[in-house]
């Protein structure tokens, strides 16, 4: 079609109504799109990218910022001459959000269910709480969206509907949800948000177990502790795994089912450092074994990279 006005109009009309919508993959990259349900879409955001909405008529191109009618809309064009004493305001100010972001962003710090109710704080939330904790983390968005267009984005459909509830003398609106600890925010960027949005997308079905291994070395025993610690935290605070299992010495090439087998097969010089030890952990590498094995639920294994699993091709 030619691009006139009535024809953006037409196309979007088309795409909104159809079931189906234009993907593409990371590994693929936007010049290969393909056809993908909507609802597969929106619970594999990590997965499916999605193209930015057609605007009614061409952008126009600005020398610092080139802003479509897909983004918000009330962004200010003058931030970039309000902010010359900011020393990050040369990378703050080129960025613009958009609408699916903010609402992937959202749902991975507030959720109206949570498996491991540890890292969550259970309250009553109105609107503008929700924006408040936003804006802590994208510190420029009032910029772009003020709280009463924010709430335009909270649907019951992803938070639950709203409750009334008396405070101070007067009734609000809000929303009993769990929200993710300050500790295990870390930095919402939008591949994390998404990552996050896809993993808690599977249903109950499903469940986030964690694995971290170190190899043998001859650091003392805090130190060991403290390296383990710190990727059982990363796993739990990234990927909300329920459970996190470790093998505290053991090499990547190693077979799994072997590893923690007999207690006196850890070549590690320090061998004190137990799994059971460590923070937030359920157990050695055979524990793990053990509890998948006789798992009901579906088992997502996470862990930080693939040497931190196994570089054994047999695995």
């Amino acid at each position: 079609m030619v691009p006139t006005v009535d024809n953006r109009r037409k196309g979007n009309d088309i795409v909104d109504n159809n079931v189906f919508n234009v993907t593409y993959t990371e590994d693929q990259g936007p010049q290969h799109p393909f056809a993908m349900g909507k609802s597969i879409i929106e619970k594999n955001p990590f997965t499916y990218k999605t193209y930015p909405r057609t605007p009614p008529t061409s952008p126009t191109l600005y020398p610092s910022n080139t802003v479509a009618s897909d983004k918000i809309s009330n962004f200010s064009n003058n931030s970039n001459n309000n902010n010359s004493d900011d020393s990050d305001s040369s990378t703050d100010d080129s960025i613009v959000y958009n609408l699916q972001s903010l609402l992937s962003i959202t749902k991975s710090m507030f959720f109206k269910n949570a498996e491991n109710k540890d890292l969550f704080d259970y309250a009553f939330y109105t609107t503008t709480d929700i924006y408040n904790n936003i804006t802590k983390q994208l510190p420029r968005l009032p910029k772009f969206m003020n709280a009463s267009k924010f709430g335009k984005l909270i649907k019951d459909k992803d938070f639950g509907e709203r409750v009334s509830k008396r405070v101070e003398g007067k009734n609000i609106k809000g929303r009993m949800l769990y929200k993710l600890k300050h500790n295990a925010i870390g930095n919402l960027v939008e591949s994390t948000s998404a990552f996050r949005t896809e993993i808690n997308n599977d249903g109950s079905n499903w469940i986030n177990v964690g694995y971290v291994r170190k190899s043998p070395g001859i650091e003392s025993v805090a130190t060991r502790q403290g390296l383990l610690e710190a990727m059982i935290m990363k796993l739990r605070n990234r990927c909300l795994c329920r459970y996190i299992f470790a093998s505290t010495s053991s090499t990547s090439s190693s077979p799994i089912l072997e590893r923690d087998f007999l207690a006196d097969n850890n070549t590690n010089s320090n061998n004190n450092t137990k799994a059971t030890s460590l923070a937030y952990c359920d157990g050695d590498t055979q524990a793990m074994i053990d509890f998948i094995g006789h798992s009901i639920k579906k088992i997502r294994l996470c862990v930080i990279s693939y040497a931190g699993l196994s570089n054994n091709p047999g695995d």
